[in-house]
């Protein structure tokens, strides 16, 4: 696959949770999986599926986060794959203050023959994995 994945994956990262639901329908194959633990808690499910729930999701998630900023620390293509080391700081929109919430992960997404996303899985936790390694144990 000569496709630049880390591009299209990058791409559909910061549009899906920055609250453009049109790199769904551009970027997402029509029965795309997403799954992080999170989801249980928030949804009773760890996996929402298909591409019309996850542009519904990216407005949903927008609305309650805002001003957000979106770090990729690392990240590797091979194959139809892509893994992104990230960060996440957003503002929940029903807050008064300037309270900012942190938060990082891993994820995986693999792509199908035509360059479109099939899947996004991932793990989650606050902080980050690389929070947790400037911030404590590792680094020191």
């Amino acid at each position: 696959m000569n496709i630049d994945l880390k591009t299209i994956a990058e791409r559909y990262l910061r549009g899906l949770y920055g609250g453009d639901p049109s790199v769904v329908d551009e970027l997402a194959s029509e029965d795309i999986i997403s799954s992080y633990p999170i989801f249980e808690q928030l949804f009773g499910t760890p996996t929402i599926r298909g591409r019309k729930a996850m542009a519904a999701f990216s407005i949903r998630f927008a609305q309650r986060w805002g001003n957000q900023h979106l770090e990729i620390f690392e990240s590797l293509q091979e194959s139809d794959k892509v893994v992104f080391i990230w960060g996440f700081e957003a503002q929940r929109s029903d807050q008064k203050s300037d309270d900012r919430s942190q938060w990082g992960g891993i994820t995986l997404f693999r792509f199908n023959s035509s360059g479109q996303i099939v899947a996004e899985i991932g793990e989650e936790s606050s902080p980050g994995p690389i929070a947790r390694l400037t911030k404590g144990g590792l680094a020191k």
